[in-house]
């Protein structure tokens, strides 16, 4: 498959084919669990379906544990912005390499010229 048609726009429906679709004609509106949620105090159906995070209750952390959790993520922070750091060093490094060999491609034959003229 050629990556022309990897994202050929004739496969893809139109937005208001998709809207209008039958099967998305029972789903409920935002607002409408929002205000049902606000009114009755109980979460809607649909939003009340188990996910993988609801196994998870939430608790108060001890400072200690805090601090723990801090530290590890100091150290993960510090070890992203490193390694993104050094990549962009060593993009610079090659650029700035390129570039000096380029200047001195450029000015080598009336470098030679000179010195051949000295002697």
């Amino acid at each position: 498959m050629t990556p022309q048609n990897i994202y050929s726009s004739d496969d893809l429906p139109l937005l208001t084919e998709v809207v209008n679709h039958p099967d998305f004609n029972d789903l409920p509106i935002l607002t409408e669990v929002v205000a049902e949620e606000t009114q009755t105090g109980e979460p809607h159906p649909i939003a009340d379906q188990p996910t993988a995070s609801a196994a998870v209750l939430p608790r108060t952390l001890s400072a200690e544990e805090m601090q723990c959790l801090l530290q590890q993520l100091e150290t993960h922070l510090e070890t992203v912005f490193t390694g993104k750091l050094n990549r962009h060093i060593e993009q610079l490094q090659k650029l700035a390499v390129d570039l000096a060999i380029s200047e001195l491609k450029a000015e080598l034959p009336q470098l030679l010229r000179d010195a051949l003229i000295q002697k």
